[in-house]
């Protein structure tokens, strides 16, 4: 039987402790500023250096995936043994899905006995990490390849997240909201809670300031089941808060937070600096 290797698109939220446990295989994306310099994929600026360069005024620019690249990434597994299954993020939002998709085709086109599946999680950051912790789980209880891939398929609707940004022009000038869903947090100190819908980024509901923004997510977090439920807060150097959050969503709703991930650059270029959300994703024991 050919091992199951589980890959996941960057901006996938998982700790780099997580990834070198699990042998996890990123694809990886890239981003640069007005100077030029391409950043990623081990040649990354450190978190607080590229949020203050935000917060100066810089804009960042995100790039996906390099076809080349994720060739090789693939084809090692596949000479390595492994079938491999692929977490993307939404292909509304980026075209590293496709390229991942089309690389995966041309791999199994080559080695016959190769299996690949790539999924268009629709999902964006966290939500596709807490799927990529569910497919490891699954992986461990000795599930095949076919059972991981359906019970995923079936996970990823019960995935989502709802997150505060405080900069909402990143995400317009982004692509990933458009831009008259942005005009709505830019007078009166009014904040939209974000979330996906049909592999969108798009507004919830929106709130008067950051204080009635969590409550309200704290609102719709206790409309989960905790027996069948994890969640995972994800921030923009916003650690602290971000932790506080985690144990109050633990205390009070009961639900268990498996993780407290940062904004991977590629995704924080259209998130800015000072975001905070939780996301959440049924379980394969459900």
């Amino acid at each position: 039987m050919r091992e199951i290797r589980i890959m996941a698109d960057v901006n996938a939220d998982t700790t780099p402790e997580f990834v070198e446990k699990e042998n996890i295989g990123i694809m990886p994306q890239y981003y640069h500023f007005n100077d030029g310099v391409i950043y990623g994929d081990g040649n990354g600026l450190k978190t607080q250096t590229f949020f203050d360069r935000l917060a100066s005024g810089e804009r960042a620019y995100s790039m996906g995936c390099n076809p080349d690249r994720v060739h090789g990434i693939m084809e090692q597994a596949v000479l390595d043994g492994c079938d491999i299954i692929v977490y993307m993020a939404s292909s509304d939002c980026s075209g590293s899905y496709n390229t991942v998709r089309v690389e995966a085709e041309s791999l199994m086109g080559q080695y016959k006995d190769a299996r690949i599946y790539v999924m268009d999680s629709r999902l964006e950051c966290a939500p596709i990490g807490l799927l990529v912790k569910q497919a490891v789980a699954l992986k461990k209880a000795g599930r095949s390849f076919d059972e991981i891939v359906r019970i995923t398929e079936e996970l990823k609707s019960t995935a989502n997240v709802f997150f505060l940004v405080d900069h909402l022009d990143y995400l317009v000038r982004g692509g990933r909201l458009s831009p008259i869903s942005g005009a709505v947090g830019t007078v009166l100190n009014i904040k939209p809670i974000l979330y996906f819908e049909d592999g969108k980024i798009v507004p919830f509901t929106k709130v008067r300031g950051r204080a009635a923004g969590k409550k309200r997510i704290m609102e719709q977090l206790g409309k989960l089941d905790p027996k069948t439920t994890v969640c995972s807060v994800v921030h923009t150097v916003a650690e602290e808060e971000a932790k506080a959050f985690a144990e109050q969503i633990e205390q009070e709703l009961g639900l268990k937070v498996v993780s407290i991930d940062e904004v991977n650059p590629t995704i924080g270029a259209h998130a800015g600096h000072n975001a905070i959300g939780v996301a959440y994703c049924g379980t394969a024991e459900r």
